[in-house]
């Protein structure tokens, strides 16, 4: 009797056991699918959702030359050198260094082995505005991990014509000052994104809920009534002017009298757009055409005068 008891016993006492421990998986089971479901699914789409910006194309600005437009800002492809350190295997990394400095140079940022190094992170950029040549012959040495992105930088064919008239673009990509920064809205354009889930060798699937395709809008171009042959004359003249009388600075209008159109905007001292940050004084980057004071009240007086001539 006593051992069919002990056998009894035991019996419930594992149903209990297996019973508690069915228990412990069904409350962790819920824990995990149902209590953390929502952090395991942003975890996974970190993991797995790759995320690429498609820049938008920055506006050109034209001026007239004669009754045509001519570019005076003109964009100019280059690349940005990126990494995603989490997937590029240790040994692969002497390789990937030496490669990048040997072909980028100059390019690089200066912290290169501390960005290589952030192993928890998916986008670091390495480099900024390597040109064509560059990008290719890194693209040969089949890098895994190492990605570029097409982006553009200002061009000025027309070297400092109508510098402060039309401004420069930042290392941020955001008008400053002139034309730049008066039509920035307009210029800029809005950029695109390209999200899609990535398998195991991070290469992008095709079929996804998650896969956006939004095209980039491109700035739209901007024309100036300057016109490029009266500028470049109102410069030289203006030019001439400040070394005959010894003055440190200058400026010159030249409107058309019929229509009320600027023709041309000078100013000295002046710079160079795409050497901007060669520039020791910011006084250089302001159009005194424009801004001056002194100018101001000249051209009140000036247009008061034609008013009274015309009456």
């Amino acid at each position: 009797m006593n051992l069919e008891l002990q056998k009894g016993s035991r019996s419930k006492f594992l149903a209990i056991v297996v019973l508690g421990l069915m228990a412990i998986f069904v409350v962790r089971l819920f824990y995990l699918q149902v209590v953390q479901h929502d952090y395991y699914v942003a975890k996974a789409n970190a993991e797995q959702i790759r995320r690429d910006t498609i820049p938008a194309k920055r506006g050109e600005i034209f001026a007239m030359d004669g009754s045509s437009p001519f570019k005076l800002v003109m964009n100019e492809t280059v690349y940005t050198l990126y990494a995603d350190p989490k997937t590029i295997k240790e040994k692969d990394r002497g390789q990937i260094k030496e490669v990048i400095r040997q072909v980028a140079g100059g390019n690089l940022r200066s912290n290169v082995d501390d960005l290589l190094a952030k192993t928890e992170t998916r986008y670091q950029i390495l480099g900024t505005k390597l040109n064509r040549k560059q990008a290719e012959l890194i693209k040969k040495e089949n890098l895994g991990g190492i990605g570029f992105q097409e982006t553009t930088q200002r061009v000025y064919p027309e070297g400092g014509l109508a510098a402060q008239t039309l401004g420069f673009v930042n290392a941020e990509s955001k008008g400053q000052y002139g034309a730049e920064a008066n039509f920035d809205d307009r210029l800029r354009g809005k950029d695109g994104l390209l999200q899609s889930v990535a398998d195991v060798s991070d290469v992008p699937l095709t079929i996804g809920n998650n896969n956006i395709n939004k095209p980039a809008v491109n700035g739209d171009d901007v024309v100036l009534t300057i016109d490029r042959n009266v500028q470049s004359y109102a410069e030289k003249a203006l030019a001439a002017g400040l070394q005959r009388t010894k003055a440190e600075k200058g400026s010159v209008m030249v409107m058309d009298p019929n229509t009320g159109k600027i023709m041309a905007m000078a100013n000295l001292p002046t710079y160079k757009p795409a050497e901007f940050t060669k520039v020791q004084d910011g006084d250089a980057f302001n159009n005194a055409a424009v801004s001056s004071q002194i100018i101001q009240t000249v051209l009140r007086l000036v247009t008061r005068q034609c008013h009274l001539v015309k009456v």
